[in-house]
C-alpha cells in the first residue's frame, strides 16, 4: 500500500497543483470584484460627505445673512440678545469651572 502511495505522489502533486490553480483562478476575480465594490462605496461616501458639507455651508451662510439682516433692522434688540447670551455663557463657564479653593 505504501508503494502505491509513493508511486502516486507525482500524480497527486499534479492534482493538488491543478486544484490550487483552479482556486487561484476563482479567487483573483473575486478579490478584484471586492476591491471594485469597496472603491465604489468609498466614492459614494465621499460624494455624500461633500454634499452634506455643501448643505451645511449653505445653511451657515443663510443663518449668517439672517442674523446680519435682523441686526440691521433691530440693533438695540440684537445688542440686548448678545449681552444676555454673553452673561449666560459666562454663568455657565463659571458654574462648570472648579473653584481654586
Amino acid at each position: 500500500m505504501e508503494s502505491s502511495t509513493v508511486g502516486n505522489l507525482p500524480k497527486n502533486g499534479q492534482t493538488m497543483t491543478d486544484k490550487v490553480d483552479d482556486l487561484r483562478g476563482d479567487v483573483v476575480p473575486a478579490i478584484k470584484k471586492a476591491v471594485s465594490r469597496a472603491q465604489s462605496a468609498g466614492r459614494q461616501s465621499i460624494d455624500a460627505i461633500s454634499e452634506l458639507a455643501s448643505q451645511a455651508r449653505d445653511a451657515a451662510a443663510t443663518a449668517s445673512d439672517s442674523v446680519a439682516a435682523y441686526t440691521r433692522r433691530n440693533p438695540a434688540t440684537a445688542l440686548a440678545i448678545a449681552a444676555a447670551c454673553g452673561a449666560l455663557l459666562y454663568a455657565a463657564i463659571k458654574a462648570l469651572t472648579p473653584s481654586r479653593d
